[in-house]
This record gives C-alpha cells, structure tokens and sequence, in this order.
C-alpha cells in the first residue's frame, strides 16, 4: 500500500511538471528503478503511462491550441515519426548508455531557453535557420522515443525559437506533440517490450490528475518569468546530472 502511495504522489508530481515543461521520464525513471523494475522496461512503462498523463495536457492546453491546430499537428506529425525512430532504437537496445549525454542536452536546452530571439531590423533569409529549427523538432522526437529524460526540455527551447508567441502556446503545442509521440512508442513498447503493468494504474492516476493542472498553473505565471525558472531549472539540473554521471 506504502509503495502504490508512492507512486501516486511521485506521478503527480512527475504529471505537474510534464504539463509545465515535460519532466515525467526525468522524475520517474529512478522511482521506478527504485521499486526493482529493470531499466529498459521502466522506461516503456513510462511511455505507455505517459498517454494517460498527455490525455490530462491536452485536454488543459485546448484554450492555447484553439487558434494553432495546424501548427501543432505539423509539429506533431514531425516530432511522432522521430519518436518511432527512437523507440525502434530502444526496442533493439539490450543496454542504456544515455546517462553520459543526457546532463548535455540538458544543458543545450538550458542555453537555448536563456537566450533572447533577435529581431532584425532587416529582411532575412533565414531558410536555414528555420530548416535546423524543424530538424531540431525531429531530433527531439527520436530521443522522447529512445528515452526522453529532459526532452520537455529540449522540445520548448526548440519550440522558443520556432514559436513567436507566448510560453503558454508553444508549451500547448509541446504536450500534443508528446501526446502523440508517447501514443504511437506505447503501441510499440507494449508489442515488443515487458511493461511493469502492476504500476501502470498508480501512475496513470498520477499523471493524468498532475497532467492537468500543470499547463493551467502555466497560464497565471508571467511568460518571461516562468521562461527564464525553465533555463536556469535546466542549467541546474545539468549541473547535477553531470556530476553523477562522470564523477
């Protein structure tokens, strides 16, 4: 009974911030380690439990997306087909070699997230910038696929320089992407990979409860505050990460 509360709280906890900046696969990964799942199988138990918890922000962030469907499911449609790439990659993975690259992208994202849009006082071509942008959504959707620690992460620094709105919009269009990532690699996981099914009740309680409230606790936070929490929360957080990994 102690363990199932755990879990509980831990996804509630896990689904608040997936809907505020995407953290369930940072956060639950080691609580599931915790209670003997093994590793590859904690993370497509994850994945499969993180559908219950997209339900939640998607259906919170319908007032952001109301005016931007077609933007989001090009966003999407790009981050899923990189996320079933990555999950072909776990799925034929017998070890997790992410730990040691996980603390960079994070500290990538931190970056990206900190660093102000330039407006330029002149037309410019920026075929290129806006070529590596979309790339970067693809990148992305391998590694939510693969693992995904951090990715919410690296998603809305990307989405930052896309987007050229507030926070609230491209966070929106972060949870359906993820969404619809996670739904096509639990289909994947759940034909290919041992799922934990014992937790999967608890956490889905979790994430869909936490799932909710997060983007609605976005809306009342200042976007330049809540942006500028996310850059330096990433930079910390890579901080920490690295240092378990390499020392």
């Amino acid at each position: 009974m102690a363990s199932i509360i755990y879990l509980v709280l831990m996804s509630l906890l896990a689904g608040i911030l997936t809907g505020i900046v995407g953290m369930a696969a940072l956060t639950l990964y080691p609580v599931l380690l915790s209670v003997g799942v093994a590793p590859i199988t904690a993370n497509a138990t994850i994945t499969v439990a993180q559908v219950g918890g997209g339900i939640g922000t998607v259906l919170a962030s319908l007032r952001e997306l109301r005016h931007h469907w077609r933007q989001a499911i090009q966003i999407a449609i790009l981050n899923t087909i990189g996320g079933v790439l990555g999950a072909t990659i776990l799925i034929h993975s017998s070890n997790t070699g992410f730990k040691k690259v996980v603390p960079v992208f994070i500290m990538l994202a931190g970056v990206m997230i900190l660093t102000p849009r330039r407006k330029s006082q002149q037309p410019v071509n920026n075929t290129l910038v806006s070529f590596l942008s979309w790339l970067g959504v693809f990148l992305v959707g391998i590694y939510t696929g693969f693992f995904g620690a951090g990715a919410g992460l690296l998603m809305i620094a990307v989405l930052s320089k896309i987007i050229d709105d507030k926070y609230t919009i491209y966070n929106a269009m972060r949870n359906f992407a993820s969404f619809t990532n996670n739904v096509v690699s639990a289909i994947m996981f759940i034909l290919t990979i041992p799922i934990a099914w014992a937790v999967i009740i608890p956490l889905l309680i979790g994430l869909f409860t936490g799932g909710y409230i997060g983007p609605i606790i976005v809306r009342y936070i200042p976007s330049a505050v809540i942006k500028t929490a996310v850059g330096i929360f990433a930079i910390g957080l890579a901080l920490v990460l690295g240092y378990q990994a390499y020392f």
